[in-house]
């Protein structure tokens, strides 16, 4: 299957996350970093290589928590998200 672009919200306020290239079907559980497209501030943090270095995944506008960091396979770096704290469009 192609990769598929996600927009995420807030399953609060409905305020804008982020944008995420999706690959394969399936649930979102976890955001890969390197996949993050939009916008800049979060999409930069593919360069980070600690789990300590990533922020938690906040909405802007109301501080939900939409997100946690975590290493996937030990090398990976992705938040691990937190089932109905967000909505997902296909872009």
């Amino acid at each position: 299957m192609a990769s598929r672009h996600l927009d995420i919200s807030c399953g609060k306020c409905g305020e804008f996350i982020l944008r995420y290239r999706k690959d394969g079907s399936g649930q979102l559980i976890r955001l890969y970093l390197d996949k993050i497209q939009e916008p800049k501030s979060l999409a930069g943090l593919k360069s980070k290589n600690k789990k300590s270095q990533v922020p938690s995944l906040l909405c802007p506008e109301c501080n939900l928590q939409i997100g946690h960091p975590m290493e996937h396979e030990k090398s990976r770096l992705a938040y691990r998200m937190i089932k109905g704290t967000f909505k997902k469009s296909s872009v």
